[in-house]
């Protein structure tokens, strides 16, 4: 017993051995292979590899945070608010673009692409998905923070009007009004007379889920 289990361990080492040889020869055989194939590409191409690899891993991570809860648009320093109107500049639509316009300058520069119509394509890719990308980001915001916005908090504060109000409650009209920590556009009527844009009102009271009713600060009076 003790020489058959002396043998199957040297067996077994021997099995390991080679087993950490064939995979230290794949991992040698996949280096040089990568070697060769980035040393015969030309710089053209590479520049895009170096944009797509790292943007796609930051693209990667931001999907994971969003989607997770920790990627809340508030709370980054280069993000606009989304109630503050459509987001464009952002860090994350930045990181999209690139993204997408590396893979894109990667794929039609293999499919002998010339070099400029190949850019021209890679950078109408990336922004049209950039603008998609960050329309469904603005619209699962939008919807998120609609559940979760009380107006009562906007009741004594004074807002700007932005779509006409007209008189005596005969329809809404918009203001722009910062409460909550962010800029937002909610629908308002007024009990008086009709209310023009570019008015400032206060707002007076809260008429249902999504209206306030507002009226209209003369000139003079204390806001």
């Amino acid at each position: 017993m003790q020489k058959t289990r002396g043998c199957y361990t040297t067996l077994k080492a021997k099995n390991v051995k080679q087993k950490c040889f064939s995979i230290k020869i794949l991992l040698t055989q996949g280096v040089s292979f990568l070697a060769e194939w980035w040393s015969n590409m030309v710089a053209f191409e590479k520049f895009f590899w170096f944009i797509a690899i790292p943007f796609t891993v930051l693209f990667v991570l931001q999907l994971i945070l969003t989607f997770s809860g920790m990627g809340d648009s508030d709370s980054d320093g280069g993000d606009i608010d989304v109630d503050s109107g459509f987001p464009i500049f952002t860090i994350k639509n930045f990181i999209t673009f690139l993204t997408v316009f590396g893979w894109s300058g990667i794929t039609f520069y293999s499919l002998n692409f010339k070099e400029v119509t190949t850019v021209i394509i890679a950078a109408v890719l990336g922004i049209v998905v950039m603008f998609i990308v960050a329309a469904l980001f603005y619209f699962i915001k939008s919807f998120e923070q609609s559940g979760t916005m009380d107006l009562k908090n906007a009741v004594g504060l004074t807002a700007k009007t932005y779509i006409p109000i007209p008189e005596d409650e005969n329809g809404s009209g918009k203001i722009h009004i910062t409460f909550q920590g962010s800029l937002k556009e909610i629908q308002a009527m007024t009990k008086g007379e009709r209310i023009p844009t570019g008015s400032m009102v206060k707002v007076v009271e809260v008429f249902n889920n999504n209206t306030v009713i507002v009226e209209k600060i003369k000139k003079g009076e204390n806001k």
